[in-house]
């Protein structure tokens, strides 16, 4: 048997539920800027890798681009034990994507983002990987579920995020450099696409 919140949803169980994500939201962004605090105060101690700060930039982003998608929360029909999870467990693989990207400083040592992002890659991408995988299925859940959508809309929905998975597949274990670049600057390109079209539509 389904656990039912609500039987009729109200401002109550969003308002509840978006409080718990944003605070999830919240501390996963605390890594990624402190992690860049940490790189502009020990800059002169720094090997800087451009790859790493563009995963970065992508988790910044796909961080604000989930947290404008709780806007759409609103639209749900009806609250469920799975409802919620679906919610949660998303937004907790992303707090890892961020926390597993961030470095700490060590110390004195030389903070060498080329090295630490090698040595993490596999485990940071799994993340991303993750994150991209709970999200098509929770759009197929959520088929019917949402307000105001048509039974295959979420079609459209789930090809970009197959693409960023293809992406995030090709960053982790991709060994020529150029893949692994293109794979970051494509996450970014949709990133930004889909930020500056939800913008556009406000």
């Amino acid at each position: 048997m389904v656990a039912r919140f609500n039987p009729a949803p109200g401002p109550s169980v969003f308002d509840h539920i978006t409080i718990l994500l944003s605070i999830i939201f919240a501390l996963a962004m605390t890594h990624l800027l402190a992690s860049a605090t940490e790189l502009v105060w020990g800059r002169h101690n720094v090997r800087f890798y451009a790859l790493h700060a563009v995963w970065m930039i992508n988790a910044l982003l796909g961080l604000l681009a989930y947290w404008l998608t709780i806007w759409d929360l609103t639209t749900v029909k009806r609250w469920t034990g799975l409802e919620v999870a679906l919610q949660f467990f998303p937004a907790i693989i992303q707090y890892f994507a961020c926390s597993l990207l961030s470095l700490r400083r060590e110390g004195g040592e030389i903070m060498d983002m080329k090295a630490f992002y090698e040595r993490q890659r596999p485990a940071i991408f799994t993340a991303f990987s993750l994150m991209m995988i709970v999200s098509m299925i929770e759009n197929y859940v959520e088929r019917n579920n949402l307000a105001g959508l048509g039974p295959s809309d979420w079609i459209g929905v789930e090809v970009p995020i197959f693409l960023m998975l293809v992406a995030t597949l090709a960053a982790g274990w991709a060994k020529p450099l150029w893949l692994q670049w293109i794979a970051g600057l494509f996450v970014f390109g949709l990133e930004a696409l889909f930020l500056a079209t939800y913008a556009v539509g406000l």
